[in-house]
């Protein structure tokens, strides 16, 4: 097993466990409360009673036909506001890397327009950006985009000064000390954005579903809430939470692979 292969086996093999142990903590947190909670078993319904609607009931394939089916539309709108958000966010963070003053001019103003909620926001870009891919795209890009500039800008600031400073000493110019120095520091935290960026702009999806397509998980289970069918809620939300859980793990197992490529020797 070569030197670069070795990290991404051992992140693999610790991504399996974290993700089995992240399944029955849900599982025993979602157990104790049923068991606590004085709520009607017609509302709440226990890890059986979605097993049985996904797996064993007579119309079971129906219903993982159905929710597979909204899933993709969800998976689809979020990635437009995760690919949207982080390309922003990148591009935003190098701009203030490599400008101080336009750093201190937008900074606190794009941090305290994240302050504002979301839901109060989205019918106004509904409006301006229709309620179709763009418009997904944008309400899921907002979500993502600040938690991830805050991340990556972090990631590039950390960069050692005497290291850069290096660089341009000995005739290299700002970006190539940028892309020798600064960037494999940042790595690391840009793929921290990344992962943070996966359930955000699920978040985001579903906020635009709820209140402007009408499509994907988030649409039917605001129409599940309104029509009583509670079990069909429950298992797209424990459906959707699997998902997120397994592509953040995924994101994890690549940037174990990029930063093995990235500090190899050459």
């Amino acid at each position: 097993m070569t030197t670069l292969q070795t990290p991404i086996v051992r992140s693999a093999a610790r991504t399996l466990l974290t993700s089995g142990g992240a399944v029955l903590a849900i599982l025993a947190v979602w157990t104790l409360f049923i068991a606590l909670a004085d709520v009607s078993s017609y509302v709440a319904k226990s890890p059986v009673d979605v097993w049985n609607y996904l797996f064993a009931d007579g119309d079971a394939a129906a219903h993982r036909a159905g929710i597979a089916a909204n899933l993709v539309r969800t998976a689809i709108d979020a990635a437009y506001g995760f690919v949207l958000g982080l390309v922003l966010a990148a591009s935003v963070s190098l701009l203030f890397y490599f400008s101080r003053t336009v750093e201190s001019m937008f900074l606190p103003a794009v941090t305290a327009l994240h302050a504002i909620p979301m839901v109060t926001i989205a019918p106004i870009l509904v409006l301006i950006f229709d309620r179709g891919v763009l418009g997904t795209a944008v309400i899921g890009a907002a979500i993502v985009v600040v938690p991830a500039l805050l991340t990556m800008l972090h990631g590039v600031r950390s960069t050692p000064r005497t290291d850069v400073e290096m660089i341009v000493a000995y005739g290299g110019s700002t970006w190539s000390a940028f892309r020798k120095v600064a960037l494999p520091y940042a790595i690391p935290t840009w793929f921290a954005a990344a992962r943070v960026a996966v359930t955000t702009s699920v978040v985001g999806a579903l906020l635009a579903e709820w209140l402007a397509t009408g499509e994907g998980l988030g649409g039917q289970m605001l129409r599940d809430a309104n029509e009583f069918e509670f079990a069909r809620l429950w298992a797209s939300v424990v459906v959707l939470t699997v998902t997120c859980v397994v592509v953040y793990q995924i994101v994890s197992v690549i940037e174990a692979a990029v930063t093995a490529r990235m500090s190899a020797p050459r």
